[in-house]
């Protein structure tokens, strides 16, 4: 999957304005996640996600650029139908986005704001700034849905 240049400023953006260090991708063979953080360098925290392993190669020059990863995730929102077909609404850019940033806030990979960014097929090209700390969390009882989607920074339909 490639990384669209104006997705890349428009995460630096949010780095140096929203004071952002993490970003978290949707990553399945772990090559999106490489690209960013060498295009980021250390500016950024990068949490790479797949739901399956990635290979010794890879896993190598992840471990160069410090990103952290989460290998074989289980998808949560996957398996609940009416989330999964709501957010698929918008595209899937935006379902992957949103479960990849609950899979690094329930494996305590983030903390506050942070970038959850994701593909729709045409390579990556959806960022959304997430926030843990949800207003109303009180009210909330499902923790996967505890999280804050405070800003679209690019997506298909914007």
């Amino acid at each position: 999957m490639s990384v669209k240049s104006e997705l890349l400023e428009k995460i630096k953006e949010a780095n140096k304005v929203e004071k952002i260090k993490s970003i978290v991708v949707a990553s399945q063979g772990g090559k999106t996640a490489i690209k960013i953080a060498e295009e980021l360098g250390k500016e950024a925290n990068v949490i790479a996600i797949s739901e399956f392993s990635y290979n010794e190669s890879i896993k190598k020059d992840m471990k160069k650029l410090k990103i952290t990863s989460i290998e074989n995730a289980n998808l949560p929102i996957q398996d609940l139908r009416e989330m999964r077909e709501t957010l698929l609404m918008f595209n899937s850019g935006i379902k992957a986005a949103i479960e990849v940033a609950s899979i690094a806030a329930n494996n305590r990979r983030v903390e506050g704001k942070f970038v959850a960014v994701s593909g729709s097929g045409n390579g990556l090209d959806t960022a959304l700034i997430i926030n843990t700390v949800h207003p109303e969390k009180e009210a909330i009882s499902e923790p996967l849905k505890q999280l804050s989607v405070e800003k679209i920074l690019s997506s298909p339909l914007i």
